[in-house]
C-alpha cells in the first residue's frame, strides 16, 4: 500500500499504512472441518472446499472452490494471540489520535 504520511506529536514525521489488512482467526475446536478448509504454508492463504451437491443434478455449475490470500491465518490461536497480530497497533494508534477501524465477524 502507499504510505500515507502524518506529523506525529513531537513534529516527525511518520509513516502510516492506508491499506486494509485482511486476517482470518479460526477459533480452536476438537470438530474442525479438515475436508473443507485448507491453510497454506505460508499461513496467509485460506482454501474452501464444498462437495457438489448430487441432489442439484447432473448439470450443476454452482461453485465449489473458493482461494483468498490474505495478511495472515491464525488457525486455533488465543484470544490474546488475535489480539496481538490484529488489533494491537491499529488501538494503539487510534489513543494517538489515528482513525481505525476493526470489523468482527
Amino acid at each position: 500500500g502507499r504510505p500515507l504520511f502524518n506529523g506525529s506529536k513531537q513534529g516527525e514525521m511518520d509513516t502510516v499504512e492506508k491499506r486494509v489488512h485482511a486476517f482470518v482467526r479460526v477459533k480452536p475446536t476438537a470438530d474442525f472441518a479438515q475436508d473443507t478448509i485448507k491453510f497454506g504454508q505460508d499461513n496467509k492463504s485460506i482454501d474452501i472446499y464444498i462437495k457438489k451437491d448430487v441432489k442439484k443434478g447432473v448439470v450443476n455449475n454452482r461453485q465449489t472452490e473458493w482461494s483468498f490470500r490474505l495478511d495472515g491465518v491464525l488457525h486455533n490461536a488465543s484470544q490474546d494471540l488475535a489480539y496481538e497480530t490484529i488489533a494491537e497497533k491499529l488501538v494503539s494508534e487510534a489513543l494517538n489520535g489515528y482513525n481505525g477501524n476493526l470489523l468482527l465477524l
